[in-house]
């Protein structure tokens, strides 16, 4: 497959969307995963996860209903005094499989949560050949891709240096390496990534003329989902996965506002892109996505930010406040 530009990658998206979800469990080793009582629902519905506590969906559809109204002033109100052109987000708490969004079904560039499916695609490799993960490569010094990151990496690639799989698929995510992200890109059989992308239901139809992975949020979302109930990955790989996403190094988006206490395992990415309505001119993307292990793991949720505006600093400053209305809803009901 010809080499990639993690700014404008060159796959074969196919149609159609395709979200995942089994019902299972992961948890990451440094955390402590608490339980609260299970009263099951008495119900004739014999098809459904039979463990679904009935007072936990009652109080969590009250919360997300609640949270979707505000999250639809707070947008509203950034795009009306000209912060962002577009913001849509997706929230799902996973205790209980409740949701809520605003525009979640809008169109955005993939950019660099493209790297989340190459660090899946190490470990799917590695559950037919686990020693896979220590192989290594040799960066020569091509590719070399730092240049053109808006947001560079806090560490870069050692010309000379041999490099494992799994150290690379690290900084993928990590950093946000495009460089680590290219070698690994060029490791992986033919088309394997279109595979992925396939598999995690993550490709949508591409405007006329483009030639880059788009995504919603609610797509992205379920990827999350995935890892959390390891039903795409194996539990090892599905935590190993998530544990690798808490250690990345962008800390002026979606975590800025939260409690320095609170986990979180996320990617982000950034875009310019032309101005549809005047082309000389570029609007930004900015998004971040992940799961909130929030209140020592009880109360974990999904959520999914996207945002298209005029200036990077603005969007930032939708990405916190939007997360953080996001926690304080999750954690308390918003009160």
């Amino acid at each position: 497959m010809t080499p990639v530009s993690w700014r404008k990658n060159k796959y074969i998206c196919i149609s159609g969307l395709l979200i995942i979800g089994v019902s299972g469990g992961v948890l990451l080793d440094r955390m402590t995963f608490q339980k609260g009582n299970s009263t099951p629902c008495a119900s004739d519905l014999h098809f459904i996860k039979p463990d679904l506590n009935c007072g936990i969906l009652d109080t969590k559809k009250v919360v997300l209903s609640g949270l979707q109204a505000r999250l639809k002033v707070l947008i509203d109100g950034y795009e009306n005094t000209g912060k962002a052109k577009r913001v849509s987000v997706f929230v799902r708490d996973l205790s209980s499989n409740r949701f809520a969004g605003v525009n979640d079904n809008d169109v955005y560039y993939m950019a660099s949560l493209l790297k989340l499916p190459v660090l899946i695609g190490g470990y799917k490799l590695a559950e037919v050949e686990p020693r896979i993960l220590d192989q290594e490569i040799l960066y020569t010094g091509t590719p070399n891709l730092y240049g053109e990151q808006l947001i560079r990496p806090a560490e870069e690639l050692i010309i000379g240096k041999k490099y494992t799989i799994k150290e690379l698929m690290r900084r993928t995510v990590v950093f946000s390496d495009n460089t680590a992200a290219e070698l690994l890109f060029n490791y992986y059989p033919s088309e394997f990534v279109d595979r992925i992308l396939q598999a995690l239901g993550m490709q949508t139809t591409r405007p006329t003329g483009e030639d880059e992975n788009f995504i919603t949020p609610r797509t992205y979302s379920g990827v999350y989902r995935m890892l959390y109930n390891a039903s795409y990955l194996t539990e090892e790989y599905s935590n190993a996965a998530l544990a690798t996403l808490t250690q990345v190094t962008f800390s002026e988006g979606a975590t800025a506002k939260l409690p320095s206490s609170v986990v979180v395992a996320r990617k982000f990415a950034e875009r310019s892109v032309p101005d549809p309505s005047n082309p000389p001119k570029m609007l930004r993307q900015l998004h971040e996505c992940g799961i909130v292990y929030a209140k020592q793991s009880a109360e974990p949720y999904s959520f999914c930010i996207m945002t298209e505006g005029n200036d990077y600093q603005d969007l930032r400053e939708v990405l916190q406040s939007v997360s953080l209305s996001i926690y304080n809803s999750m954690i308390d009901g918003g009160n």
